[in-house]
């Protein structure tokens, strides 16, 4: 049987790694570690790590969006986008307070990262759809993109750029979702070489994990897990309002987030 530590861990709207291809994926921290032989591959054979420096830093991240959560408004849409806003704003000077963020190389028209599938969770979908709703434009994108992209496989997605990347930028920065928050890289260079191959980048690792965590506490929402951005936005943004969540729950969904 093959181990299950390979291809890829739970997931809650982070960028997930393929099996030959793309950042690795991970949401919350296995109850055993596999000790990592490769990026993203791991010996399930191997004696597990103790708890870990990373492991820490998740059920930080975890800690902080889960107090942010804690004064929920009801099931509303606004609500919804309301919990993605807080959880975001709570988290983001854990993102921006480690000892590797003045090292990142991370720029404005670097879009490297911005060519991987993106999970997102509930109200993340729905925080991006209110930024994009009066924005016909973005819409068509999104939606087309969608629709292209309907039959590729999660690996096929990589190297395809996110429908909300304008000039090389994102359009709905202020609205990002967790993954592209947390994900901070050291060498912009790597992060061009592993769009090609299985190579991956250095990263702020304390950010990549604090990220994590706050994403697993926006996945517990209803509908839980996370869905692909593409495919989530659209269906929400071409459904009645009242079916938004079913919408969401119908879109393609994240390996291992179920």
């Amino acid at each position: 049987m093959e181990s299950p530590c390979v291809v890829v861990r739970e997931n809650a709207g982070e960028l997930v790694r393929p099996r030959s291809r793309g950042p690795e994926s991970a949401v919350k921290p296995p109850q055993a570690l596999c000790t990592e032989i490769g990026p993203g591959l791991y010996d399930p054979d191997a004696q597990p790590p103790t708890m870990s420096t990373n492991q820490a830093e998740y059920y930080r991240g975890l800690e902080v969006a889960s107090a942010a959560l804690r004064h929920d408004q009801g099931p509303s849409r606004a609500a919804h986008e309301d919990r993605a806003a807080r959880v975001h704003e709570a988290i983001q000077p854990l993102l921006d307070q480690t000892e590797d963020h003045a090292q990142l190389a991370c720029r404005l028209g670097c879009s490297h990262c911005c060519h991987y599938p993106v999970g997102v969770t509930y109200p993340e979908a729905m925080r991006l759809v209110a930024a994009v709703r009066l924005r016909p434009e973005l819409i068509e994108r999104i939606v087309d993109a969608s629709s292209s992209k309907r039959e590729q496989s999660w690996e096929q997605l990589v190297g395809a750029p996110c429908p909300l990347l304008l000039d090389h930028a994102c359009a709905v920065h202020e609205s990002r979702p967790m993954p592209c928050r947390a994900l901070g890289s050291l060498d912009a260079e790597a992060c061009a070489v592993a769009l090609l191959t299985d190579r991956m980048p250095p990263r702020d690792e304390v950010a990549w994990w604090r990220g994590l965590g706050a994403a697993q506490a926006l996945a517990n929402s209803s509908p839980r897990g996370s869905r692909e951005l593409r495919s989530a936005v659209s269906a929400i943004l071409t459904a009645p309002a009242q079916d938004a969540e079913r919408a969401f729950a119908g879109s393609r969904t994240v390996p291992g987030s179920d």
